[in-house]
C-alpha cells in the first residue's frame, strides 16, 4: 500500500475547491482563467494540524491569486486523512499537497506568471520544522518554483492555517 492511499490521500483531479469561507463550490478552471485574463500572480499554501481525538490529519491548501496593490482573493480545499505520528512526514505531505497544485496551476499560465509556494517552515533550529527547512526548500527549489519560508509564507502560516 502506497503512503499516501495510507492515509486517505484523494489525488488532486477528486479534490473539491470552495471559497474562503467555505460555503461555496469553487471551479478551479474557472477561478484561474479569470485572474492570469486579470494580470495575477499566484501563491499557494498548505498547512496541517492533527486531532488526537479523532485519529485524524487535517490539510488545506489554499491557492492565492493577487493582483499588485489591488488585492487578491483565496479559493481552498480542506480534507482529512489519518493521524499523522511524524512532522517530517506531515510537513512533506503539505509540501507535496502544495506542489501538486504549483504543477497543475503552471501548465493553465503563461511561463513569465510568479508562481510562489509558501511553506509552514522556520528557519530557525530552535523549532522543531526548522531541522526540515533544507530539505523541504530544496524540493519546492527543484521542481522551479519560487519558495517562502516564516515569516514570509503568510500563504501557509496565515490563510491556509485559519481554516485548518
Amino acid at each position: 500500500m502506497k503512503g499516501s492511499q495510507k492515509y486517505g490521500y484523494k489525488p488532486f483531479n477528486e479534490w473539491v475547491w470552495r471559497s474562503y469561507d467555505g460555503k461555496r463550490k469553487i471551479d478551479i478552471g474557472e477561478y484561474i482563467k479569470e485572474r492570469v485574463a486579470d494580470d495575477n500572480i499566484f501563491f499557494i499554501g498548505t498547512d496541517s494540524q492533527n486531532y488526537s481525538k479523532k485519529r485524524t490529519c487535517m490539510f488545506t491548501s489554499a491557492l492565492i491569486s493577487y493582483k499588485m496593490r489591488k488585492g487578491g482573493s483565496v479559493i481552498i480545499h480542506r480534507d482529512s486523512v489519518s493521524f499523522m505520528d511524524s512532522l517530517r512526514q506531515r510537513l512533506l505531505m503539505e509540501a507535496m499537497r502544495s506542489l501538486e497544485v504549483a504543477w497543475w496551476l503552471s501548465e493553465r499560465v503563461p511561463k513569465e506568471k510568479v508562481i510562489g509556494v509558501h511553506l509552514d517552515v522556520n528557519p530557525s533550529l530552535k523549532f522543531r520544522s526548522g531541522q526540515y527547512k533544507d530539505e523541504l526548500v530544496g524540493l519546492i527549489v527543484a521542481q522551479g518554483f519560487r519558495c517562502f519560508i516564516k515569516p514570509d509564507s503568510w500563504g501557509s502560516s496565515c490563510v491556509a492555517d485559519s481554516k485548518t
